[in-house]
């Protein structure tokens, strides 16, 4: 079964993320096949619109959590995957990301990279890198621009959904407190950092300094434990 399919209906190109069974998350063979697909659509002249689901009851949940504990998923997977939605975002052919359930982590940012977002309503979105002590790659810089700094550092540095406004402000206080300390100062660092220079770097310069600060994260005791961690309980459904 393919993992990513591509299916041309007239001018139509659909693009299923056809994972399932792990809510669409990708590993290395996902990343290859999203790279493939992405490759035969910008070759193709007839086409007037692409569109990006998920098969199941997911979007995408971004990285596959079992390949990235086995050290299957590395900085070069990584950097594929951001080839491939750098080159939707600079294809002339507009992308629709039809989000249909769980959207998160590299699944989210797949959904950035295209130029309108339909959401179904209990469709789930959030990146939740810093968990893993990871970075949610060129997010950091394109979130800011489409939701603004504040929203999206509540995002990236909390790691994860943005629920509705607490009854209790003490309480909710104490929360947000603790979700910072329960987070690898590494990763929580990193992303401070280039959130910071989020609207001073061009594209191609920021894209540098962000590949530098993953492989920081990917080389880091914190990120070594994460996936300890991860090994040796049951793995949910990935991220």
């Amino acid at each position: 079964m393919d993992a990513v399919r591509l299916e041309i209906d007239g001018s139509v190109a659909r693009i299923t993320l056809n994972r399932p069974e792990v809510l669409n998350a990708g590993d290395p063979g996902w990343v290859a096949e999203l790279t493939d697909v992405v490759a035969r659509v910008g070759a193709l002249r007839d086409l007037r619109v692409a569109v990006i689901t998920g098969a199941g009851r997911a979007f995408s949940t971004g990285v596959d959590l079992r390949s990235l504990a086995a050290g299957e998923m590395t900085l070069p997977h990584f950097v594929a995957w951001e080839d491939a939605m750098t080159a939707i975002e600079r294809m002339p052919l507009p992308f629709i990301a039809a989000i249909n359930g769980h959207c998160l982590g590299g699944g989210l940012q797949l959904a950035l990279v295209c130029d309108y977002r339909l959401a179904a309503a209990d469709a789930v979105i959030g990146l939740p890198a810093v968990k893993e002590c990871l970075i949610p790659s060129m997010a950091l810089y394109r979130l800011p621009r489409l939701i603004g700094a504040a929203r999206a550092r509540e995002m990236i540095l909390i790691g994860e959904p943005i629920s509705a406004a607490a009854s209790g402000f003490s309480h909710a206080l104490d929360e947000c407190i603790g979700r910072f300390l329960a987070l690898p100062v590494t990763s929580v660092g990193v992303s401070k950092r280039l959130l910071a220079r989020a609207f001073d770097l061009p594209f191609d310069a920021f894209r540098r300094e962000m590949e530098a600060g993953f492989r920081l994260c990917l080389d880091s005791a914190e990120h070594r434990a994460a996936m300890d961690a991860l090994r040796r309980r049951r793995i949910g459904p990935a991220r």
